[in-house]
């Protein structure tokens, strides 16, 4: 049995290659069960969130990724999120190997998004505005740049120090200009695709400050449980509104179901998920100028991540 590493899954993982594995993999589909999820106090008085998310394909392989996510871990210089991911043969059960969770979850995630934009952004997107400076966000960015020509990223996160840091790492790494800002109405306006992955509980991306006169894409991504807003009632009203999953996206997601909750949207108003974006006969036509996707994770994007990087190491 395989054990692979943080380092042998970047390195059998480019972003291009996921992006169009989770392309197949998803006009493909599976067995998703609703992740199991359960609160876990902590001596402290924060809370953690233990989940467990299976998937599997018929005559195909069966995979579960067990996570913690530690909001207390930031101030012990930990992530957030810690994980392990197990990879059965779905007919026999034999264990085919075990995987750095963290590393995989990030990159699908990231994928996934990316899947997403490039469906969903202007195809002449030049400009992306990362909110968040966790260990997603890199991997966000890069992700994003496999499928638009982006010329511009702007990063913003709560400690400006921290956005400084990880400008300053993808200036070194990647072919187009990185900068760290503070003004987020500003830069809210000028950005052609929006990213946010925090831990947010309250709103941080605001309708009043977007760009009515230009087409914009929001990727929601940190939020994944029913407390955590990313968006306000503003952004949701203004957009085409899709999912990685519906029954995820109706289970999960804050971002969703509370605007739904308090008579905002209804879920009619979700034009589809990733399963519809994929589909041969997609087409946004909506006179929309503004789409919004929200992920909150499925396990098909880690079953489909793990097998790709099974199948070249074999």
């Amino acid at each position: 049995m395989k054990y692979f590493t943080e380092t042998e899954i970047a390195a059998l993982l480019p972003y291009e290659d996921l992006i169009k594995a989770l392309q197949e993999g998803f006009r493909k589909g599976g067995n998703v069960p609703l992740r199991h999820h359960h609160t876990v106090e902590v001596e402290n008085g924060t809370e953690n969130n233990f989940m467990l998310m299976p998937c599997w394909q018929k005559a195909g392989m069966i995979g579960v990724k067990m996570v913690m996510v530690c909001p207390g871990n930031a101030v012990k210089d930990l992530a957030s999120v810690q994980s392990t991911y197990f990879l059965s043969d779905a007919t026999t059960g034999e264990m085919k190997a075990i995987f750095n969770g963290d590393e995989l979850t990030v990159r699908r995630t990231a994928c996934a998004s990316a899947l997403a934009s490039s469906y969903l952004s202007s195809p002449t997107a030049e400009t992306l505005l990362m909110m968040g400076t966790g260990k997603l966000a890199p991997h966000l960015i890069r992700a994003h740049i496999a499928v638009r020509n982006l010329t511009k990223i702007y990063i913003w996160g709560r400690r400006f120090e921290q956005a400084e840091k990880l400008a300053i790492k993808l200036n070194d790494e990647l072919p187009v200009d990185v900068t760290a800002i503070n003004d987020l109405k500003k830069y809210t306006k000028i950005a052609d695709i929006i990213s946010c992955a925090t831990l947010s509980k309250d709103p941080i991306l605001k309708g009043k400050w977007l760009n009515y006169d230009k087409q914009q894409h929001f990727d929601l991504v940190g939020g994944y449980t029913l407390k955590m807003r990313e968006a306000d009632n503003d952004v949701i009203t203004q957009s085409s509104i899709y999912v990685d999953t519906f029954d995820g996206a109706l289970a999960e997601a804050g971002d969703i179901i509370q605007p739904i909750a308090e008579g905002v949207i209804s879920k009619d108003d979700i034009c589809g998920d990733l399963f519809t974006l994929v589909g041969d006969d997609f087409r946004e036509n909506s006179k929309n100028p503004k789409t919004l996707f929200k992920s909150v994770g499925t396990g098909l994007e880690d079953l489909i991540g793990a097998e790709l990087v099974f199948q070249k190491w074999r």
